[in-house]
């Protein structure tokens, strides 16, 4: 049995090592095809810049007189710049910088407002549902049929009026 054991570990070591002998690492067959695309990117840019050189060198001694010619265009689109955007958006600036104390008192006015309307509203239903226990249906009765018929506090019936 042990020399089965060693008969197989000798020939796993001996298929193991003429398999990493025969092949190279992955990298080194990409490293070719990694070099030729750096070198063909190398040469698209520099000829590209040759390319641009030559388009860009007679503009640049063209640009003082495209300049000179589109200066009076510049100037009257700065003009109405200024005075279609740039300056109403500094005077709303400086309105809205002045009016915002303005703007707070009156929201803290509001806001302060309408709290005490929402607990003033909840003290006057508490207040008032406290006086109708108090008194009973009953105690309105009593109260009801103990005056006369024609006294103000009497109930009278409701009579509609129909417009025709």
């Amino acid at each position: 049995m042990s020399s089965t054991s060693a008969h197989m570990t000798a020939s796993v070591t001996a298929v193991t090592s003429t398999a990493t002998a025969s092949s190279p690492p992955p990298i080194v067959q990409l490293l070719p095809i990694l070099l030729l695309v750096i070198r063909s990117s190398y040469w698209a840019v520099s000829l590209l810049l040759q390319a641009l050189s030559f388009i860009i060198v007679p503009l640049y001694w063209l640009w003082p007189l495209t300049l000179q010619l589109l200066s009076p265009i510049t100037i009257v689109l700065s003009v109405v710049l200024h005075a279609a955007v740039f300056t109403p958006c500094s005077v709303l600036y400086k309105a809205i910088a002045a009016l915002y104390p303005l703007y707070v008192f009156c929201a803290a006015a509001c806001i302060t407002g309408a709290i005490m309307g929402i607990f003033g509203r909840y003290i006057i239903v508490s207040i008032l549902g406290i006086f109708t226990l108090w008194r009973s249906p009953s105690h309105r009765k009593t109260i009801q049929s103990s005056l006369p018929t024609n006294h103000p506090l009497r109930r009278r019936k409701r009579r509609s009026v129909r417009i025709q």
